[in-house]
């Protein structure tokens, strides 16, 4: 059950500036590196992690140990260590902001355990994987619809699940360098890159996974076969019947002979089929989601489905979960949401967008972490200027700085760019 193809790696710098990403530089038995995908490099990573010997990332002068994980029978790459996201400067590559300024503080720890001296990630999942799981309580999301609310923070939503992929592969993360190079081809690619070296019980994530690649109708064929390659093993009935997940980008919700189906671009010869009830339940708990699409041609509504595949090879979804990004690929929730964002993109300020993961609708959170400021700055908005304490509160927990725009009001000017910043040709 393998989701991997012949498609090439796309270069780093089409999903970051070649600047920013060399910025990031490690030392390692007295070397300094900055390419890991180098041949030479690749076998000094091979050495440390059989020797567990830890990389520095240089973003700080006395160095921040990072560690070697090994993705692949011969892929090494570097990794940050688990809890030193703030250990990191905000522009490095390896900086995170507090995790309580999201939803990923309610699950790292229990839903997600990270461990460095192995390099993989365990995950628990809310949902069920295969027809013989019992299926999640009423209030956490069964009926075929992934909910966010009351789910338990010790198991992942499906939109968890999309949340986090989302962050591993750095796809929350802006700088203006990025503007332009971010398409299915790269997106799709890290989000494969993402899900490797995650484990769900006991079992490889990525061999869960399917994520479409770039179609070409020239190659319609050969990829239509790795498709049938990847799905073959869920062609099975009965108890044992195995689920996989889909991540791709929504192209039209259409009828079908009977229901309906979810047509997702670049797999156009294979729709997720969805029965009536199913649509209900999905156009009611995602209405918003589908309204922020139609309200932007320039957007993309991603899909994270479980589904199960019939012996005839026809796909029929199990549970969906809908997440509506921008024309970048930066997730969104609202209107209002999207009103910052737009306006930090047209100010070329580098930022982190925060994911809700499990977290309620009604529990607060930033909406995003400006990087390029003195200290990092947490970004609320507030519907009430009574909600002011709760974000200063959170923000004083976190050691970060406040920007609050009480949505009633006009929205203030954006934190100013700390003022040491170096100016670099990706920013300009």
């Amino acid at each position: 059950m393998t989701t991997t193809h012949s498609a090439p790696a796309p270069a780093r710098a089409d999903h970051a500036s070649d600047h920013d990403r060399d910025r990031q530089t490690f030392e390692l038995y007295g070397r300094r590196i900055t390419h890991t995908n180098h041949p030479d490099v690749q076998q000094l990573l091979a050495a440390a992690h059989t020797d567990r010997i830890r990389p520095l990332c240089l973003c700080r002068p006395d160095g921040v140990a990072m560690y070697v994980a090994k993705i692949g029978p011969e892929k090494f790459v570097i990794k940050r260590m688990p809890d030193t996201g703030l250990e990191h400067t905000p522009r490095c590559a390896s900086y995170l902001p507090p995790e309580e300024l999201s939803g990923l503080g309610q699950v790292l720890g229990s839903a997600i355990t990270e461990e460095a001296d192995s390099g993989l990630t365990a995950i628990k999942l809310g949902f069920r994987m295969s027809k013989a799981e019992r299926a999640a309580p009423a209030g956490a999301g069964s009926g075929g619809v992934a909910d966010s609310v009351a789910a338990d923070p010790n198991r992942l939503t499906l939109r968890a699940v999309l949340h986090y992929l989302w962050q591993e592969a750095d796809l929350a993360t802006w700088t203006p360098g990025m503007d332009g190079k971010r398409n299915w081809r790269i997106v799709s690619w890290y989000l494969r890159q993402a899900a490797r070296g995650k484990f769900t019980k006991g079992k490889p994530l990525a061999t869960k996974l399917y994520v479409p690649e770039p179609f070409n109708v020239e190659k319609k064929t050969e990829i239509a076969a790795r498709r049938l390659s990847a799905w073959a093993p869920l062609q099975q009935h009965g108890s044992a019947q195995q689920f996989m997940m889909l991540i791709g980008e929504l192209k039209e919700i259409a009828s079908a002979r009977f229901g309906h189906k979810l047509v997702i671009r670049h797999l156009p010869d294979a729709p997720l089929m969805v029965d009536d009830t199913l649509l209900a339940r999905l156009n009611k708990r995602f209405g918003d989601e589908l309204e922020l699409w139609q309200n932007n041609d320039d957007g993309h509504l991603m899909v994270i489905a479980t589904f199960s595949v019939g012996r005839a090879g026809l796909a029929t979804a199990e549970e969906i979960s809908l997440v509506m990004t921008d024309r970048n690929w930066l997730p969104y929730e609202s209107l209002l949401d999207k009103l910052l964002l737009d306006t930090a993109l047209d100010a070329r300020r580098r930022f982190t967008k925060s994911l809700r993961y499990n977290l309620a609708p009604d529990k607060p959170m930033a909406s995003l972490v400006f990087t390029d400021t003195e200290t990092p700055t947490a970004a609320f908005l507030l519907t009430s200027d009574e909600d002011r304490e709760v974000a200063a509160q959170i923000a004083a927990d976190t050691g970060t700085e406040v920007w609050a725009w009480v949505v009633t009001e006009d929205m203030p000017p954006l934190p100013p760019v700390a003022e040491h910043r170096h100016t670099t040709p990706s920013d300009q």
